[in-house]
């Protein structure tokens, strides 16, 4: 009975947050208190653990988050990502595809240590309107700038900092190499996948040349060349060198501000943080939620109630956790059953408490449907704001990514499966 209850409740915040009656901000921790009452836990309990034990619980990430808004932030104000969007539009030649491609891989190197709607929009309002301006259909462009956002942040450092709050996996020590292994190649597939879909989009539209002419003259840099180096440092130092997500931010940004602003540093620092906290204010509400849901989900009631559902789910053969993910994946869409940052977290979750999964191979599949989440979910807010910008509909830029963006997540589950299971 109390299986069917927390189901139920489950069904209820997923229906509440697809028909857009409640956010997601307010839904997880409503949804983590229904599931403490639920188990009758008592009240004293349910305050400190899921409530104010699970506020804190992935402090960590949210920190990151807002850290990474700040690079974001330093980014705009000393001008080093305009500049590097408008050199790469110069280098890119008269042909809009190729611009189009040239963008899309400055957009994806930005993105694997900027986040936020607030980058979205301080690259979105330089990407988009160049593309635009040189004819590449509008629903075309917002679908570029999205898979080029998506194969970026595969490696954005705030979103594994997530990920492995989540899976409790080596916290405090280097990435573990699985990782990064299966996120180069899922980068790999998801590359290869934007490639066949630009040249395939492309070859629908005549005018739309794809191959390159001779290059127009660039301009004279607005800012020195090794500050176009700033959203890499993050990422290096991370991955080669086993810093901190928070070091390594305030790092790259460091760098920028030094390249191109030596004399206002802490001014234009402090600004950065300032800014970079409201830009990733949304973000973290969200994981102080999603803490709490966790939280709750671990209470030793709720794993007891729930973990003959959960071992029944057909994933422990490698057959059964590709076609299971892969069918399933767009699921993750209107924050349902498996999007990490909604009802899904909890699925994850009981999956990686009850042991259904290696620990790895559980990642594997949540890297991988994150790509659909990331790309086709009409209720992203970088979704909403690009749709808007271009002049479409969002519901359009879902049906037209969402077969790609599953064949990727595939891609990932193989490998996932033939890695870890």
């Amino acid at each position: 009975m109390t299986a069917v209850l927390l189901l139920a409740v489950f069904a209820l915040f997923a229906t509440l947050m697809f028909l857009r009656r409640l956010p997601a901000l307010l839904a997880l921790p409503a949804m983590a208190a229904a599931i403490a009452i639920v188990v009758r836990e008592p009240w004293t309990q349910w305050l400190s653990t899921v409530m104010a034990d699970g506020a804190v619980r992935l402090a960590p990430a949210y920190v990151a988050v807002c850290a990474g808004a700040m690079l974001g932030r330093v980014m705009m104000a000393t001008g080093i990502a305009e500049d590097v969007i408008r050199k790469a539009a110069e280098f890119g030649g008269d042909r809009p595809m190729v611009i189009a491609g040239v963008l899309m891989a400055v957009t994806a190197v930005l993105f694997t240590s900027l986040t936020g709607l607030g980058a979205i929009i301080m690259v979105g309002s330089l990407v988009l309107p160049i593309m635009m301006s040189l004819g590449v259909p509008r629903r075309l462009t917002a679908i570029l700038f999205l898979l080029a956002f998506a194969t970026g942040f595969i490696f954005n450092i705030a979103l594994w900092r997530l990920y492995r709050e989540l899976l409790q996996l080596s916290p405090g020590a280097p990435l573990p190499a699985e990782v990064i292994r299966f996120a180069s190649s899922l980068a790999v597939v998801m590359t290869a996948a934007v490639a066949g879909y630009a040249t395939w989009a492309a070859r629908r539209a005549p005018e739309l040349r794809l191959w390159s002419a001779p290059a127009r003259p660039a301009r004279k840099p607005g800012v020195p060349w090794p500050a176009y180096l700033t959203p890499i440092v993050p990422l290096v130092l991370y991955v080669g060198f086993g810093w901190r997500e928070v070091p390594a931010f305030l790092a790259g940004a460091l760098y920028g501000i030094l390249w191109t602003r030596p004399r206002a540093v802490v001014q234009t620092l402090l600004s950065s943080m300032i800014k970079g906290v409201e830009d990733a204010a949304p973000a973290a509400i969200l994981l102080v939620g999603i803490g709490m849901l966790l939280n709750a989900l671990t209470l030793p009631t709720v794993r007891t109630a729930l973990a003959p559902v959960v071992a029944q789910l057909p994933v422990q053969s490698p057959l059964g956790y590709v076609l299971f993910f892969t069918l399933l994946s767009p699921l993750a869409l209107y924050r349902g059953p498996l999007n990490p940052y909604g009802v899904g977290v909890g699925v994850y979750s009981l999956m990686f408490t009850s042991g259904v999964l290696p620990a790895y191979a559980l990642l594997a599949a949540i890297m991988s449907i994150v790509q659909v989440q990331n790309v086709c979910d009409p209720t992203n807010t970088h979704n909403v704001w690009v749709a808007t910008y271009t002049g479409v509909r969002v519901e359009d830029i879902s049906r037209a990514t969402l077969p790609a963006m599953m064949l990727v997540c595939l891609g990932g589950l193989l490998l996932g499966a033939w890695w870890f299971l």
